[in-house]
């Protein structure tokens, strides 16, 4: 159970640590492909709108002979470091004017083809490759599509990418490693004391045995002597009661600490161990006057171990025949393939509406529910949940105000 439970542990904490990573990662990189993205956008928009400027008001002429650090003397056009082209057209679709002296990677003319593409609209989207393109159409019925190139920055994204998903590969291995680590220190106290507790209900299961031997042989010598009494008979009551609990003890001792390799696997038929267990059961609910139905669907076979899947099937039926209550006492068992294929057993069985029945917590060992005074270990259904985890199966609970049942599926 402590490995399970150091099991779960690190799969959680590994997928929680992967999470917090894949997002910090992911959002790291995504803000900077979105502000390489902006800051495209923005610059083809300043370059358009610089040019329209030129275009609609007329240069300050220049001092002659003036300081070219003076601040009056420079050109007040934004100088961009990006390369670009930029083709303007008339409303008639010619080109007015071409400016592609900033652009080494194409000639002019692939730079005039791409713009008339983008003009035609046979371009969308703003993304061509490696350039990010704009078209803005001005009040003066010029046309303005301006390309520019953005691979160093793209190049620069895709490089820090791929060293921030090296780094957190790394982290993430390291991480995994401490999280190893840590969670066998933290569960190694856990882990003893769990092993103390197995080790002593498995020595005080085996030690129990011997007393009640002997309580059980002086007590039918006793019979013997001086006859059977209501004394007598309450003592032998009791002896049934605690062997029955140092059995189950023992039981689950050996299904949590032995080698499930112990307890073989082979097919079998469901039918066959199901008959058994129904015809030993219906005169006990008779008895008890509980109406018991049963319905077996099929040929069904099951590989698994025989003598466990049994001992299940005896386990949930006798806490049907223990549990069973209302007004009218009734108890169902029924076996079948569901839409899957694979093997249901579902136990039925009416209650108390004012049963205190916690369905979280009522497969725990000792469990017992606050409003039942019937006797019992709380033992029983702890092995049922070992030798369903031991089988791979799935366990569902589901209580309503006059009825509990178990659907067990392998």
């Amino acid at each position: 159970m402590i490995k399970k439970l150091r099991r779960k542990f690190i799969l959680i904490s590994a997928l929680s640590v992967f999470f917090v990573l894949a997002i910090t990662i992911g959002a790291i990189n995504i803000s900077n492909y979105v502000v390489i993205e902006n800051d495209a956008q923005n610059t083809l928009t300043e370059i358009i709108n610089q040019d329209a400027r030129k275009e609609n008001v007329p240069p300050a002429p220049k001092e002659a002979n003036g300081d070219p650090n003076d601040p009056k003397n420079k050109d007040p056009e934004k100088q961009f470091r990006e390369r670009y082209f930029l083709i303007s057209f008339n409303s008639d679709g010619s080109i007015k004017n071409s400016n592609t002296t900033q652009m080494h990677m194409l000639s002019q003319e692939e730079c005039e083809d791409l713009a008339i593409k983008v003009f035609n609209d046979e371009l969308s989207g703003g993304k061509y490759g490696d350039y990010r393109y704009l078209k803005i159409k001005k009040n003066d019925d010029v046309t303005y599509v301006s390309f520019i190139d953005i691979k160093e920055k793209l190049d620069s994204f895709n490089n820090f990418l791929l060293v921030s998903s090296l780094i957190s590969v790394g982290a993430y291995a390291v991480l995994i490693a401490l999280i190893i680590v840590a969670s066998k220190i933290a569960f190694k106290s856990s882990e003893e004391a769990y092993l103390k507790q197995k080790r002593f209900i498995t020595n005080a299961s085996h030690e129990l045995k011997t007393p009640i031997t002997v309580i059980s042989t002086d007590l039918d010598l006793i019979e013997m002597d001086s006859g059977k009494n209501e004394w007598s008979e309450s003592i032998r009551d009791q002896l049934v009661r605690l062997t029955e609990m140092t059995n189950q003890l023992v039981t689950l001792s050996k299904l949590e600490e032995e080698d499930p390799a112990k307890y073989p696997f082979n097919d079998f038929s469901v039918n066959e161990v199901c008959k058994k267990a129904v015809d030993s059961f219906t005169p006990l609910f008779e008895k008890e006057g509980i109406k018991f139905a049963s319905n077996i669907t099929g040929n069904l076979t099951m590989h698994g171990n025989e003598r466990l899947i049994d001992e299940l099937i005896h386990i949930f039926l006798d806490n049907s025949l223990k549990y069973t209550d209302g007004n009218n006492k009734s108890s169902y068992f029924v076996v079948s393939k569901n839409n899957k294929g694979k093997i249901e057993f579902r136990f039925s069985n009416t209650i108390n509406k004012d049963d205190e029945i916690d369905t979280k917590q009522i497969m725990d060992r000792f469990y017992r529910s606050p409003s039942n005074k019937k006797e019992g270990s709380g033992i029983g259904l702890s092995i049922a949940q070992e030798i369903i985890s031991l089988h791979k199966g799935k366990i569902s609970i589901d209580k309503n105000n006059s009825t509990i049942s178990f659907t067990i599926t392998f």
